[in-house]
């Protein structure tokens, strides 16, 4: 049978995950701060090692410094520190005025040149001198690390007196001792010892200052009173200093603004008087609308003129035409509008509409009183001048007199430009002493702050200089020296809290770089889909027959662990995943193809495909497994087939499907090599002749595995994913085992292929897997083998015979194994006797 090559390939999409999936893949995680203390916790757990070793090498480390850390000695004494100055608020500048210093001070002149030099010079350390080459600089670094001195109470701001403990710590307790004596002694006399004199000369510092200060205050206030009398500059009533030409300059810029919006309204009212005048017919009334429009009134200087507004005045026919004229005001709205909008405005469309009957009335209006000034001139037989000819020269003379009075508003604003541009200029030439003023005005206000913060130090000082000053007195004679170090439960404390955080964070570390799951609900979290199975680590090994029992799979692989070891847990597994794959493919209509893939090699793809495709063959389903890995054909090896044709002879057309459909020792199981390896084996599936081979296969078995090769290594299984009607990936949690299934996924979604789940190779329930802890039907299996050891060797070796019957298949191709399918003793749906 021939390939058709005119049908293509047919590819089915992944249908939505439904609430049975869901429900497969375990509960989502919670985000919560419960939660990953819990995960922080089982991390260290799992890393305890990690943990321990630092810790106990903190606590070695302790205790090795403790062995090496001489003995330490500490002599202590309590001083009382009063002040005759109580302590009193400045409400002006908030600082506190009196009362004893503060610790920092105590601490300082503790450690002072004076004070050390006075303590060195104590007959207590006299035995001692020798030590330090009698040179108090060098004690001086002895006491800055022994000694200390600390304050029993907490504020001492508001504080009259205070009590602090003076304590010196060395090897040497009798140096101990007679430093604190030393110490206490210098300390006292350095502060009963103070005299006044500071007081003095902080007084005498201070008057000095505001004496050379004066001077310098006087010479700057004489500079700037020249300085205002020869600047050109103007000061306004409060001592301000004006630039006036820049004064005149912002003047010049209003009067220019104003220039500016005059002469733009008389351009507009120019341009509508030229307007009226070019678009009436009518001299009279166009001067009449422009009287309007210009709020003046224009009269013609002739007899006619008043001859014929005297008759109007008595006709009642011509008064009615003068109420007709009212009316007329609109078009000089429409020409302002115009102006403002432009001709094709609505508004202005509507007025033009409005005017065009206006004008055939007013043409109307005219003749009839055109018609009624020659009944009057008629009937009194009065000659008067053309008064069209008169309205003319008034509206020519109007425009005239508008262009002059525009041009004149031209030549103003060019002329306050000229003006604005001289001051600008005159202003930048003054800048330069409103800067001189700024810097003298600054200076003397500099100096005038200095002045009254000189005085006002003054008056302090004088306010405080008849009072007492600070006396230190010892409440407690200097202890003995006792020991006060080194702990042996602080050293190991220190050093294995040490090494606990150093453990700590090298186990967190080492957990945020292995990158792997940990349980099965986080697998199905981050992945999506549901954990088919757990297949636990086992060995494969081939069952050794009982005497006179042939094995008929004796040449298959031993990692076939349903037919060598079908009582074992990992067996177990796989007849669960066998149960899941025939629920997923009854979801799919005419789901027989099934694809097994990985993300990388070594996730034991090959193992789960030949292993769930013996699993169905013994359920009594028709099967062939396919080697569609083209580049290592790992199944092809297993099944001992290396040298039969296969799929790649069948897609080069050199022989039939029928041909590379072989049997196997389990009679409902064919399987198809890879055959000869091509040197393009992704252009090799990706050939029409693949897509319709695999719908020739649906129509033959009743269930088709298609092995093929990693995801993230080649590009081969994506191409068969989308003709698969299911996708099961394996998958063997190890380190960085996250990203890759999670990647793997993605590439599977983006092909649209149906992906029903994952298979957990090599898990272990005490967490072998980097700390993954799954679970299967590998915890029961005790009783799984009692269960097949109560069947009976005798049963075992019927059913093993019972499969590796061979099946006659009758003809040649593909059509004889459909008819060799009729006549099988085993029926499609039985369960075999390992399904238990």
């Amino acid at each position: 049978m021939k390939l058709a090559s005119d049908r293509g390939l047919s590819y089915s999409k992944a249908p939505p995950i439904t609430a049975a999936d869901r429900s497969l893949m375990g509960p989502a995680g919670n985000s919560s701060a419960g939660g990953d203390s819990q995960d922080m916790l089982a991390a260290l757990w799992r890393y305890r090692w990690a943990v321990l070793l630092p810790a106990i090498a903190g606590a070695v480390c302790g205790f090795l410094v403790y062995q090496r850390t001489p003995e330490t000695f500490k002599a202590s004494t309590r001083l009382m520190v009063e002040s005759d100055r109580p302590a009193i608020m400045d409400t002006m500048t908030g600082d506190v005025i009196g009362g004893v210093p503060s610790i920092e001070i105590l601490k300082s002149q503790l450690f002072s040149d004076r004070v050390v030099k006075m303590a060195f010079d104590d007959e207590q350390l006299a035995p001692f001198r020798d030590r330090f080459g009698d040179d108090s600089r060098a004690f001086l670094g002895t006491a800055y690390e022994s000694l200390s001195i600390m304050s029993e109470i907490t504020d001492i701001r508001a504080s009259q007196s205070l009590v602090a403990e003076l304590s010196f710590e060395h090897t040497d307790p009798e140096l101990c001792q007679a430093s604190v004596k030393a110490f206490s002694d210098a300390l006292q006399t350095f502060f009963n010892e103070k005299q006044k004199s500071s007081r003095d000369e902080l007084l005498r510092l201070i008057t000095v200052a505001i004496d050379q200060l004066h001077p310098k205050m006087s010479e700057l206030e004489s500079q700037y009173r020249e300085f205002r009398r020869d600047a050109p500059l103007a000061w306004n009533s409060e001592g301000e200093a004006i630039n006036p030409h820049r004064e005149r300059q912002l003047f010049l810029v209003g009067q220019r603004s104003e220039l500016v919006e005059k002469m733009r309204q008389k351009a507009t009212e120019l341009s509508a008087v030229k307007a009226i005048a070019s678009d009436s017919n009518d001299p009279l009334v166009a001067l009449n609308i422009i009287g309007q429009l210009l709020d003046v009134k224009i009269t013609l200087p002739d007899s006619a003129t008043a001859l014929a507004k005297n008759l109007r005045d008595g006709d009642a026919q011509l008064a009615e035409l003068e109420l007709d004229q009212q009316l007329i005001p609109l078009m000089i709205e429409r020409n302002k509008m115009a102006n403002e909008f432009g001709a094709s405005h609505p508004t202005v469309k509507q007025l033009d509409t409005e005017l065009d009957m206006m004008k055939s009335e007013l043409r109307r209006i005219v003749l009839e009183q055109t018609e009624r000034i020659l009944e009057l001139r008629k009937e009194n037989e009065v000659e008067v001048i053309n008064p069209a000819e008169k309205a003319k020269e008034a509206i020519s003379t109007v425009v005239v007199a508008g262009e002059a009075e525009l041009q004149l508003l031209k030549d103003q604003i060019a002329e306050v430009d000229q003006q604005i541009a001289d001051e600008k200029a005159a202003s930048i030439t003054i800048a330069k002493f409103e800067q001189d003023n700024a810097g003298m005005l600054r200076e003397l206000e500099r100096n005038r702050e200095l002045m009254n913060q000189l005085e006002e130090q003054m008056a302090r000082v004088s306010l405080t200089e008849e009072e007492g000053g600070t006396k230190v007195n010892e409440l407690t004679a200097p202890s003995a020296a006792y020991r006060v170090g080194p702990s042996l439960v602080k050293t190991l404390g220190i050093g294995t809290f040490l090494g606990l955080a150093l453990g700590a964070g090298l186990a967190l570390l080492l957990e945020k770089n292995a990158n792997t799951f940990r349980d099965p609900d986080e697998i199905a979290e981050l992945l999506g889909v549901p954990v088919l199975t757990h297949v636990p680590f086992f060995k494969g090994r081939i069952r050794r027959p009982a005497k006179g029992e042939i094995n008929p799979f004796k040449d298959l692989d031993p990692g076939i662990v349903v037919l060598h070891q079908p009582a074992s847990v990992a067996a177990e597994s796989i007849r669960s995943c066998r149960t899941s794959i025939f629920f997923e493919l009854a979801n799919v209509e005419g789901g027989k193809v099934l694809q097994i893939t990985s993300p990388l090699p070594g996730d034991g793809k090959s193992t789960v495909a030949e292993n769930l495709a013996c699993s169905i063959a013994q359920s009594g389903k028709r099967v062939l497994v396919v080697d569609c890995d083209l580049r290592r054909p790992q199944i092809t090896d297993n099944f001992n087939m290396q040298d039969k044709s296969g799929l790649t002879n069948i897609l080069n057309g050199d022989c039939e499907p029928s041909d590379a459909c072989h049997q196997t020792p389990l009679s409902t199981l064919h399987m198809m090599p890879s055959g000869p390896i091509p040197a393009n084996p992704a252009e090799a599936l990706t050939l029409p002749e693949m897509g319709e081979l695999i719908d020739l296969l649906r129509e033959e078995y009743d269930y088709v595995i298609l092995d093929t090769p990693p995801l993230l290594v080649v590009t081969d299984p994506s191409i068969t994913a989308g003709m698969a009607d299911g996708v099961v990936m394996a998958l063997r949690v190890r380190r960085k085992s996250k990203p890759n299934a999670k990647e793997s996924v993605n590439i599977l979604r983006s092909v649209g292929a149906n992906l029903f789940g994952m298979v957990i190779n090599n898990s272990d329930e005490s967490g072998s897997s980097d700390g993954y802890k799954g679970y299967g039907y590998y915890r029961y299996g005790r009783y799984t083998n009692r269960y097949y050891r109560r069947k009976g060797n005798d049963d075992a070796r019927s059913e093993a015979a019972k499969m590796a019957k061979p099946v006659v298949v009758g003809g040649r191709g593909l059509a004889g194994m459909q008819k060799a399918k009729k006549a099988e003793v085993v029926r499609a749906g039985d369960v075999g006797s390992e399904e238990g």
